[in-house]
C-alpha cells in the first residue's frame, strides 16, 4: 500500500496538508496523485463556532501577499500562549530540518482574506521527541507564542479520563480547516470549513477490520500502517452516500469532540490514503500526547469564567434546570442550580455533570411548592473554583401532569423511530394529550408523534441527533419527561 502524506513539505514550501472533501464512494480507483481529491465539497462553519482554530502562515510571504497565500497549516489555541499542531507541518520529511520560529506567524481569523487579520509571532517550537516521519507516529508539535492571546476562547485537549466518552466507535467528531477544494487544480477556500465525522473502532485503525457507516463500508489499516494507541481513524458519510474526509490543506488542524463546556481537542490532522476514499483519515491521538503537552505547558487548568445560561421546565413540585454552557478552556466538572423562595429565603439545589452525547446537562430541583414563585440561578464549577452565577430566572411549579419516561426506542431506516413509553399521571386532572417530541440537537424542525397505548411513532427524522421527550398536557399545562438521545437514520 502506498502511503500518501497529506503534507510532505515544511512551512517554507507553503503546502498545507488537509482540506475538507466529500467524495462519492463509488469504488473508482484513487487518483494517482495523492494530493488531489476526486470530488470536493465541504461545509461552512458558523461565525464564531471555532474561535480557537488558527492558521499557520509563512512570515515572509504574509508580508508580500497576505494570509490567504501564506497559509500552510492549521492549529489550535490550547492556552493563551500555546498552539498545538502537527509535527509534519514543522519538520521537513526528507531532510529532517525543523523550521525556525521566526519563519512563521499565527493568524487568528476565520476568513484568510479578511482585512483585519490578527497575527502573532512564534517565540519557540517544540516537536515531540519521538516523532517518526516515516510511520507518522507522535505527529504533534507545540508553538509558543511571543505574547499571550487572552481574548480568544481556548480549547482543552482531551485527558485520559475522557477516552470512554469521546472516542467510542461511532462517536461524533468534527474536523476543521482550510484546504484545496479542487479536483483538478488549486481552489482554496477563504474561510475555514468543517467536516462531520465519526470515530472508527481501533480494529479499523491497526487490525485491518472494515467499518460501515450508513451504506458505505470502509477498509481498515493494518498494524504496520496505523497505530491505534497513537492514532485515531475517522471519516463520515453524507445522506447522499458520499464520503466525508479531509485532504491537502488542513494539516495540524483540530479534530474536536463534544460541545459547549465539554468541547475537547481529541486529535490533530495527520495523514491518509489519498482523499475521500474508502480508507478513513488518520489523526494524532491527543490523549496519548498528554505528557508531551503537559511538559510544554500546552494544557491549561482553569476555573470556569463564564456563567451557564439556564432553561427551566415546570414540573409538579419541582423544576427541571437545563444548562447551556460556552467553552472558555476550563474543564467543567459539576453544574449546580439553586431555587430560592424570595418570601422565606429557603433554598433547594440540584446538580449535574457535563454530557458527552451532545444533549445539554440538566438536573431537577424537587420539594418545591406548586404556585410559589422561585428565583433560580446556577453555576459551573471544577476543583479550582466556580463560574459567576447565572442570571436568575423566575419560575413557578404547577400541578402539571407527570409524564411517563421513554422506556425503549427502535430507530429504522427511512427516518422512523418507534417509542415505548411508560404510563403518565394526570396529577389529579384528565390528560388531554400525550406525544413524543424529537428536537434536533443542532437546531431545526421538531418531529412529533402521538402516544397511543404506550407507543409512539415519530417519522421524517433526518440522519442527525435528536433530544426526544414525552410531552403530556392537562388543564393546568404541559410537562416534559427527561430527554433521551435518538439518532435518526435515512
Amino acid at each position: 500500500m502506498a502511503w500518501a502524506m497529506r503534507a510532505t513539505t515544511t512551512a517554507a514550501a507553503l503546502v498545507g496538508a488537509l482540506a475538507l472533501v466529500v467524495a462519492p464512494a463509488s469504488g473508482l480507483p484513487a487518483s494517482a496523485d495523492g494530493a488531489r481529491p476526486r470530488v470536493v465539497n465541504g461545509q461552512p462553519t458558523v461565525a464564531g463556532q471555532f474561535p480557537f482554530v488558527v492558521a499557520l502562515v509563512d512570515a515572509a510571504r504574509f508580508e508580500r501577499e497576505g494570509a490567504f497565500q501564506a497559509q500552510f497549516c492549521g492549529g489550535s489555541l490550547t492556552t493563551p500562549t500555546t498552539i498545538v499542531t502537527a509535527a509534519h507541518c514543522i519538520v521537513d520529511e526528507k531532510t529532517g530540518r525543523q523550521d525556525d520560529a521566526s519563519s512563521m506567524l499565527v493568524a487568528i481569523a476565520e476568513n484568510l482574506k479578511a482585512a483585519d487579520i490578527r497575527v502573532v509571532r512564534v517565540s519557540s517550537i517544540a516537536v515531540h521527541p519521538e516523532y517518526d516521519p516515516v510511520m507518522v507516529k507522535n505527529d504533534v508539535a507545540v508553538l509558543t507564542l511571543s505574547e499571550p492571546v487572552t481574548d480568544i476562547p481556548i480549547i482543552m485537549p482531551m485527558r485520559p479520563g475522557d477516552v470512554a466518552d469521546y472516542l467510542v466507535p461511532g462517536a461524533p467528531v468534527t474536523v476543521v480547516g482550510w484546504g484545496n477544494q479542487s479536483i483538478n487544480g488549486s481552489s482554496y477556500p477563504e474561510a475555514m470549513r468543517l467536516g462531520a465525522l465519526v470515530v472508527f473502532p481501533d480494529g479499523a485503525c491497526g487490525r485491518n477490520e472494515p467499518y460501515t457507516i450508513g451504506s458505505i463500508t470502509f477498509d481498515g489499516f493494518n498494524w504496520d500502517e496505523a497505530k491505534p494507541a497513537l492514532m485515531i481513524c475517522a471519516a463520515g458519510v453524507t445522506e447522499a452516500g458520499k464520503v466525508i474526509d479531509a485532504c491537502q490543506g488542513d494539516s495540524g488542524g483540530p479534530l474536536v469532540g463534544g460541545e459547549g463546556a465539554a468541547l475537547r481537542l481529541v486529535g490533530v490532522v495527520s495523514w491518509g490514503e489519498d482523499c475521500g476514499t474508502r480508507h478513513p483519515g488518520v489523526y494524532t491521538r491527543i490523549v496519548a500526547m498528554t505528557d508531551f503537552l503537559m511538559a510544554q505547558n500546552a494544557i491549561s487548568t482553569l476555573a470556569p469564567t463564564l456563567a451557564p445560561v439556564l432553561g427551566i421546565d415546570v414540573l409538579s413540585g419541582g423544576l427541571r434546570v437545563t444548562f447551556a454552557t460556552t467553552s472558555d478552556g476550563s474543564a467543567i466538572g459539576t453544574l449546580a442550580a439553586t431555587a430560592t423562595d424570595p418570601a422565606t429565603g429557603a433554598t433547594a439545589n440540584c446538580f449535574a455533570t457535563p454530557r458527552r452525547d451532545r444533549l445539554s446537562p440538566f438536573c431537577t430541583i424537587t420539594g418545591l411548592a406548586n404556585g410559589a414563585t422561585y428565583s433560580v440561578s446556577g453555576i459551573s464549577a471544577n476543583t479550582l473554583g466556580n463560574s459567576p452565577p447565572a442570571a436568575p430566572v423566575a419560575a413557578v411549579p404547577a400541578a402539571v401532569p407527570i409524564p411517563g419516561a421513554i422506556r425503549a426506542v427502535s430507530v429504522s431506516s427511512g427516518g422512523q423511530a418507534r417509542f415505548r413509553v411508560g404510563a403518565s399521571d394526570g396529577n389529579g386532572a384528565a390528560i388531554s394529550s400525550a406525544r413524543v417530541d424529537c428536537v434536533p440537537v443542532a437546531g431545526g424542525a421538531t418531529r412529533s408523534g402521538r402516544v397511543v397505548k404506550g407507543a409512539s411513532l415519530v417519522t421524517r427524522l433526518a440522519a442527525q441527533r435528536y433530544a426526544c421527550a414525552v410531552v403530556v398536557a392537562n388543564t393546568v399545562g404541559e410537562a416534559r419527561s427527561n430527554p433521551r438521545l435518538v439518532v435518526g437514520r435515512r
